[in-house]
């Protein structure tokens, strides 16, 4: 079991504000609540969830009402027969009233199992939309932890450049009190203060780009308004302690953007076992319950009332429709074949991005080692140059170039560690081992 503590920071300093204190478990939190692309994929997730029903598969009944009153009015001018000759009837704006309701039911008894497909198709869907949220999820939470400790890497430049900043002053003390004794020359006194000038911008640079990293970090986290005071406090410990085929192994099972593929390649099956159905037979049953009433002031029949059931059942079939159904069949067969090609190439493509992000994490770890042993050394020597420089036995030269030494061996254990932890946070989010933490 390989656990690797490689640094523990604490973010302090003059800027840092208690109350405004984010950690990485904090900002996970806080993005799994309000990030924006979760809560837009949530909508898709809800919304497949709603349509995976019965009756949307078509398995029940429908049933309508309706009801409904109309009136006319006429001059009509009629001529009646009754057998005994005939009878004229006229009459101006003579009204025709009629009125409706009636209750109807419709139902597919059979439709060549059709609906039993669809409702599988509907299953898979759902399961789809549940892997792209977890998809979605599980990207959101990298990228708040990737953009979280890069932050934190800028931090602690600062925090690096802030002691360098200490450590040039304390050398253009240095200086001026030689000089103003007659024991160092003015030009060593200027260069100190230009050095001095130098790591001043330096550090004026470094604050914009971490305000800069931190606005970033905020906005992935959907905070509104972006605050200006906050601070981090984070830890770089890495426990990903899985071989590389244990991690090969567990993307394969785990990853939701590989899940999703396949179960894409299922709906795509279902969606051709659906078409198919089609070409079978369907029967129909319906029932009703009308009601019907004339009421008219001219004519023979004045008042007409009918009530009554009816019901059928009709029994269809498709012969031929163009081809039309055979193609759509046959796209669905290309589809599905497009889907499998998509899923084993993104197979692929995961056992490759895992197998360089593991190549990436174990480099990261050994030079981490490897810079912070450097960082001993070039500490310890930049002590020394100091104390030389204060005594006199040493020129600015000798200090500043130590300085930049260990300004140097610190940037790149810095960066090794981050490395590192990047690495970790990129095999979590592809063996889907994110998502459990």
């Amino acid at each position: 079991m390989i656990k690797t503590l490689l640094l523990l920071f604490t973010v302090t300093g003059a800027f840092q504000e208690p109350d405004s204190t984010l950690s990485a478990e904090e900002a996970v939190s806080i993005a799994l609540e309000k990030n924006f692309d979760i809560r837009l994929e949530k909508f898709n997730l809800d919304i497949s969830k709603n349509n995976n029903t019965y009756g949307n598969a078509g398995f029940f009944p429908t049933v309508d009402i309706g009801a409904g009153a109309s009136q006319s009015i006429r001059n009509t001018d009629q001529t009646l027969d009754f057998g005994e000759g005939p009878v004229q009837q006229s009459q101006s704006g003579a009204k025709n009233t009629n009125y409706n309701a009636g209750i109807n039911l419709e139902w597919t008894v059979f439709d060549g199992l059709k609906m039993f497909a669809t409702k599988e198709k509907l299953d898979q869907f759902a399961r789809a939309n549940q892997s792209a949220f977890k998809a979605q999820i599980q990207n959101v939470i990298s990228d708040v932890l990737k953009a979280f400790y890069n932050a934190a890497l800028e931090q602690e430049r600062l925090s690096l450049l802030q002691s360098t900043l200490e450590l040039s002053e304390e050398r253009v003390v240095i200086s001026k009190n030689k000089y103003e004794v007659g024991k160092a020359s003015k030009l060593e006194f200027l260069q100190a203060q230009v050095d001095f000038n130098t790591d001043q911008s330096a550090y004026v640079r470094q604050q914009e780009v971490i305000a800069l990293r931190k606005y970033e970090l905020q906005q992935l986290l959907g905070i509104t308004p972006i605050s200006d005071s906050i601070s981090l406090k984070y830890s770089y410990e890495l426990e990903f302690v899985k071989s590389r085929g244990e991690a090969e192994d567990i993307a394969l099972i785990q990853n939701p953007d590989l899940q999703f593929l396949l179960e894409q390649k299922e709906v795509s099956i279902l969606t051709t076992k659906e078409l198919e159905r089609e070409r079978l037979p369907s029967l129909d049953f319906n029932l009703g319950y009308n009601y019907s009433k004339q009421e008219s002031e001219v004519g023979v029949l004045r008042s007409n009332q009918a009530t009554g059931f009816n019901y059928g059942v009709t029994a269809s079939m498709t012969l031929f429709d163009g081809m039309n159904q055979h193609r759509n069949i046959q796209n669905a067969k290309i589809q599905s074949e497009q889907a499998m090609t998509m899923y084993d190439r993104a197979k692929a493509q995961l056992i490759t991005s895992v197998r360089s992000a593991f190549m990436t994490y174990q480099n990261a770890v050994t030079l981490a080692d490897l810079e912070t042993k450097n960082l001993e050394v070039a500490q310890e020597n930049i002590e020394i140059a100091l104390e030389r420089y204060r005594v006199g036995k040493s020129n600015p030269l000798e200090i500043r170039e130590a300085q930049n030494n260990a300004v140097d061996a610190k940037i790149r254990q810095l960066e090794a560690i981050n490395t590192a932890k990047i690495a970790e946070i990129e095999l979590m989010r592809l063996t889907g081992e994110i998502l459990k933490d």
